[in-house]
C-alpha cells in the first residue's frame, strides 16, 4: 500500500530537449532544465506534474494528450518560441475544458508571441543571453508559478479561459442541472477505477453499491489505488451516492475532498442537495413522533431537521458570479422542504413564508436560464399549492414559458435528463388539467428505467396537484389514475 495519498494532476505542455528560436542556431533553451522547475513548483505545491513528452509506453502519444488537456485538473503551458505544439494544446484545453490553465513563457521572446496570445496573462520567466536559465531566474519561476497555483487550488484566480470569458459556454448545449451527467460521463478517462465506478453504480442493490462506493473511495483517498484524473474519479463516488440515496455519505465525503473540489459549484450544490435530503428524512421522523404524541422525540427530530437545512442553505451560498440555475433550483428546493415541515408541524406562518420563499427562489432560477425547465416546473406546482389571489394570473404566464423551455432545451445527455424532462411536460399538462396529454407524456416517462425516488418525486408532485384542484373531482380522479400508474 502506498503512504502518500494521490495527487491532483497538473499537465505541462512545453517544447522539450534543447531547442534554438525558429529559423536561428542561438541562443540555445535547455526545456528540460526549465521543466525541472515548473515541476518541483508543482510539486511543491501538491500536484502530480505530468509532461506529454514522458507519457508511459514512450513517445509522443496523441491520445492520452487529449485525455489529459480535457481532465487534468490543472495545466501549465510553455508558449515560449510559440511553439505549434503547444500553442495547439493550448487551443484544445480551452475548446474543452473550463479547467485552470495557467501560461508562462521565457520573457525575451514575449514579443513574438501570436496576435491571439497578446490578450492572454502570461507569466514570463527570465533567461541568461545564452539561453541558459540560472539557479535564482529558476527559484524565481517556481515562486511566481507557485502563487498563481495556490491561486488556482483556492479558487481565487477567476476565468482564464477566453472562451468562457466572451460566451459563458460551460458545455455546448448543456443546461446546468445536466452538469452532474457530464462529471459521470468523464469516468471513462479513469480506466480500471472508472469501470468500477460504473459497475458499483449499476448495481440495483443500494447498500453493495454504496459499499462498493465506499471501498474504493478509501483506496484512492489512501494512496491504494492511484488513477491520474483523481477528481474525476471522486466526482463520480460523490455523485454515485446521490444515485443510490446515500446522503450521509455524500456529506461525509464532502469533507475528505480536496478542497479545490470543495471549492466548485458542483461540489457545493451537491452537498446542499443531500443535507437537504437529510433534513427531510428528519422531519418525517418528527411527524412522526408527533403522531404517537411523543413531544420530547418530535422536537428533538425537528430540530436536527431545521439545522441540517440551514446548513443546506449555507452550502448552496454560492458567490453570485458562480450561481445558476441549478443552484436555485437546489435553493428552491431547501425552501420547499422547510415549508412542508412547518406545515405538518401547524407553524402556519413559517409555512407560509418558506412557501412565499421556495416560489421566488424557483422563479429567479428560471429567470437565470429560460431553457432550464426545472425551476419553472417546481414554481408551477408550488403556485397551484398557495393559489392565492396573485396566482391564476401568474400560472396563465408562467405555464407557457416552461412548456417553451421543455419544447427548446438541448436534447437529454441521459436516462435520467429524458425522464424528468417528459415529467415536466406531464406534470405542466396536469396542471393545465389537460389530462389527454399528461397520459401521453406518462407513457414517456413509463418507458425509462430510472431509480425508484424519480418516480416518487413526480408523484409528490402530483399530490399537491391532487390538493390544488380539491374541488374537481374529475381532475382529482385523473390525478390519481397517473399516480396509480407511478407508484409501486
Amino acid at each position: 500500500m502506498l503512504t502518500e495519498k494521490p495527487r491532483p494532476m497538473c499537465f505541462v505542455a512545453m517544447p522539450f530537449g534543447r531547442k534554438a528560436p525558429p529559423g536561428k542556431e542561438e541562443p540555445i533553451v535547455d526545456f528540460d532544465r526549465v521543466f525541472s522547475f515548473i515541476a518541483e513548483a508543482i510539486e511543491a505545491e501538491g500536484l502530480e506534474p505530468i509532461r506529454a513528452d514522458f507519457e508511459p509506453g514512450g513517445g509522443f502519444i496523441h491520445k492520452p494528450m487529449y485525455e489529459r488537456l480535457l481532465v487534468a485538473e490543472y495545466v501549465v503551458a510553455d508558449l515560449t518560441f510559440s511553439n505549434a505544439n503547444v500553442t495547439y494544446e493550448v487551443g484544445v484545453r480551452h475548446g474543452a475544458s473550463n479547467r485552470p490553465t495557467i501560461l508562462v513563457g521565457a520573457s525575451e521572446f514575449m514579443g513574438e508571441l501570436p496576435f491571439d496570445f497578446k490578450p492572454l496573462r502570461v507569466m514570463p520567466y527570465k533567461l541568461q543571453s545564452d539561453g541558459s536559465m540560472s539557479d535564482e531566474d529558476g527559484a524565481s519561476l517556481q515562486a511566481g508559478l507557485r502563487g498563481q497555483l495556490r491561486d488556482a487550488i483556492a479558487g481565487r484566480s477567476g476565468v482564464d479561459n477566453p472562451i468562457m470569458q466572451v460566451t459563458s459556454w460551460a458545455g455546448a448545449g448543456r443546461l446546468e442541472h445536466d452538469k452532474t451527467d457530464v462529471f459521470l460521463a468523464r469516468t471513462d478517462y479513469a480506466g480500471d477505477v472508472g469501470e468500477r465506478i460504473r459497475a458499483a453504480l449499476a448495481l440495483r442493490d443500494a447498500d453493495k453499491a454504496v459499499g462498493s462506493l465506499r471501498e474504493l473511495e478509501l483506496q484512492l483517498l489512501d494512496g491504494t489505488e492511484v488513477v491520474t484524473q483523481l477528481h474525476s474519479a471522486l466526482i463520480a463516488i460523490y455523485l454515485g451516492y446521490r444515485k443510490h440515496e446515500a446522503w450521509q455519505a455524500m456529506v461525509d465525503m464532502f469533507s475528505t475532498l480536496p478542497r479545490e473540489l470543495q471549492a466548485t459549484p458542483m461540489a457545493r450544490e451537491q452537498l446542499a442537495l443531500a443535507l437537504n435530503r437529510l433534513a427531510e428524512r428528519a422531519s418525517k421522523i418528527a411527524a412522526v413522533h408527533r403522531e404517537a404524541r411523543d413531544a420530547d422525540a418530535a422536537e428533538v427530530a425537528r430540530a436536527e431537521s431545521e439545522e441540517l437545512r440551514s446548513q443546506a442553505i449555507e452550502a448552496a451560498d454560492l458567490p453570485e458570479e458562480l450561481v445558476t440555475a441549478e443552484t436555485w433550483g437546489i435553493r428552491g428546493r431547501i425552501y420547499k422542504g422547510w415549508h412542508g415541515s412547518e406545515l405538518a408541524a401547524g407553524n402556519t406562518l413559517k409555512a407560509e413564508a418558506a412557501l412565499k420563499r421556495a416560489i421566488e427562489t424557483y422563479e429567479a432560477g428560471t429567470a437565470a436560464d429560460m431553457r432550464d425547465y426545472y425551476p419553472g416546473v417546481n414554481a408551477v406546482t408550488l403556485r397551484l399549492f398557495r393559489s392565492g389571489p396573485d396566482d391564476a394570473a401568474a400560472l396563465e404566464d408562467l405555464i407557457p414559458v416552461v412548456r417553451m423551455a421543455a419544447d427548446v432545451a438541448p436534447p437529454p445527455q441521459s436516462t435520467d435528463e429524458q425522464y424528468w424532462r417528459a415529467a415536466t411536460k406531464m406534470e405542466l399538462a396536469s396542471a393545465a388539467k389537460d389530462f389527454e396529454s399528461a397520459r401521453t407524456h406518462l407513457l414517456d416517462m413509463l418507458g425509462y428505467d430510472v431509480d425508484d425516488w424519480m418516480h416518487e418525486t413526480t408523484i409528490n408532485n402530483l399530490r399537491i396537484h391532487q390538493a390544488a384542484f380539491s374541488g374537481d373531482d374529475a381532475a382529482v380522479n385523473s390525478i390519481r389514475e397517473l399516480i396509480a400508474e407511478l407508484g409501486p
